[in-house]
């Protein structure tokens, strides 16, 4: 109960900025910046929420404490990504996408080794889905505005740098990208 609370307050600034506003110059075959908004509010609020998983399903207290940081970074990543959303009129996403409530859901149906070993293989797939998500837009076919570019590129550096430290720590679960 009290890890949902937590969860709740960490999705909060993601939803309580969420207006009705279109985001317009849509280009054939290029997405929005508010389409990659809305990926990214999706993919952070997934991670918050598996992070939580981890926290309270997990036997392994390096794995527990990986689920922590998770949501609470991430949940950091989202409030500021809410409050780029507001300022460049883009709309936020009511929940999750529907492959990732599809992780969700599987991930929150398992218990013990067999849900470490899911969480890690998730997360590793959902890692390089993100780090694809942020490099293409930061790349010449990337979001228009300068704001959200830099946000973007600051993020992708530490999802390339840091992202996989706390769960190789746990030393009972090898984590291997799925690249």
């Amino acid at each position: 109960m009290a890890i949902r609370i937590s969860l709740i307050w960490l999705w909060a600034p993601c939803v309580l900025l969420s207006v009705a506003r279109n985001d317009g110059g849509r280009e054939t075959g290029r997405l929005s910046d508010g389409e990659f908004v809305a990926w990214a509010v999706s993919a952070s609020r997934f991670e918050i929420e598996a992070g939580g998983l981890a926290y309270a399903k997990a036997a392994d207290n390096g794995m527990m404490e990986y689920g922590r940081l998770l949501a609470s970074d991430r949940g950091a990543m989202c409030a500021e990504l809410a409050i780029l959303a507001d300022s460049g009129g883009w709309d936020l996403p009511d929940g999750l996408m529907a492959s990732e409530q599809r992780m969700l859901t599987a991930l929150g149906g398992l218990e013990g080794e067999a849900f470490e070993r899911e969480f890690m293989h998730s997360m590793a797939r959902h890692r390089d889905d993100m780090v694809a998500l942020f490099e293409w837009a930061t790349g010449p076919e990337g979001v228009r505005d300068d704001e959200l570019r830099h946000w973007a590129a600051t993020k992708l550096q530490v999802m390339q740098s840091c992202f996989w430290q706390a769960p190789a720590r746990t030393g009972s679960i090898t984590v291997a990208s799925a690249r």
